[in-house]
């Protein structure tokens, strides 16, 4: 059904990490690593045929830009993910970015999948990058992330599949449940905000509100010229009229860009079940020694 699977690698490694915290084995938290690779089994499983991608994430270059000159203008009163790097973090925090690093370095190498990162652009961008490429060729894909900024992606041939609920978005999905088409879903985003990026919307608009607007009249900028229309104006409708450059701002900073060069999908060289056992064993994960031959073939 799908020929091209590209994993969202941060969202999954958070996903798996706390979901498997407790496990240890030496005094060494190794749930990150177990979680991964059973994800990655239960993906072979039900996609056999698929070429799988793992794209890591790396800091914007753009946004970063954006949201400074934001800043410095008075436009917004915070960095773009700024808060992330200030929030105090959860204990075993350390040990799952350690494990992430061994994932990245030594484990993942060993079996058939395809990591990709690009200097100066986030995962979301490479994967929408990948996407628009592979759709145009004909293929179909499917985007593995509980992010639902990904669901801006969705059409015919692009779905997203949020395994943390076990959710297949399509964009038949989405119309019955949002009753617009995934496209306008950027702008939403940029209405509402998104207190974990850090991005600032229009004060007193959240997902109900944004959703009416942008269902009732489409884009943000149609949004505005139809309110600015009206003779009579809500609050709410004078504080979106009042939030212009804001608004502006916090939809390039959802809407995600197309990366110039990207490295091309493809396999150079053969994989062996040997090494990949080997590790398992090494690290206690017997219960994936049986499906090992789905992570090699």
């Amino acid at each position: 059904m799908f020929d091209l699977l590209l994993i969202d690698a941060n969202n999954l490694c958070h996903r798996v990490h706390w979901a498997h915290r407790t496990l240890m084995y030496r005094n060494r938290a190794v749930g990150c690593l177990y979680g991964f690779f059973r994800s990655l089994i239960s993906f072979r499983k039900k996609y056999p045929d698929a070429f799988i991608a793992v794209v890591w994430d790396h800091k914007s270059k753009r946004r970063l830009a954006e949201s400074k000159a934001g800043v410095e203008k008075g436009v917004i009163p915070g960095y773009y993910k700024e808060n992330r790097d200030t929030r105090e973090k959860p204990e075993g925090y350390e040990a799952m970015k350690a494990q992430m690093l061994e994932l990245h370095d030594e484990a993942l190498p060993l079996v058939k999948v395809f990591q990709v990162e690009v200097e100066g652009y986030e995962a979301d961008d490479v994967i929408y990058t990948y996407a628009l490429k592979h759709k145009k060729r004909g293929g179909r894909v499917i985007v593995v992330s509980s992010d639902q900024d990904f669901l801006q992606l969705l059409d015919e041939d692009v779905y997203v599949f949020d395994a943390m609920k076990d959710i297949l978005w399509s964009r038949k999905r989405f119309l019955m449940e949002f009753g617009f088409e995934p496209g306008l879903w950027v702008d939403v985003g940029a209405l509402m905000g998104d207190k974990s990026d850090n991005i600032f919307g229009v004060d007193g608009w959240g997902p109900v509100t944004a959703n009416k607007y942008v269902s009732r009249y489409g884009t943000v900028d149609q949004i505005v010229e139809a309110v600015r229309a009206k003779s009579k104006k809500t609050k709410k409708e004078q504080v979106l009229l009042d939030s212009g450059e804001r608004l502006a701002l916090a939809r390039s900073l959802k809407a995600m860009d197309v990366v110039p060069e990207v490295p091309k999908l493809r396999f150079v060289r053969r994989y062996l079940p040997e090494p990949v056992e080997a590790y398992f064993i090494e690290n206690r994960f017997a219960s994936l020694l049986k499906d090992v031959h789905r992570l090699v073939g």
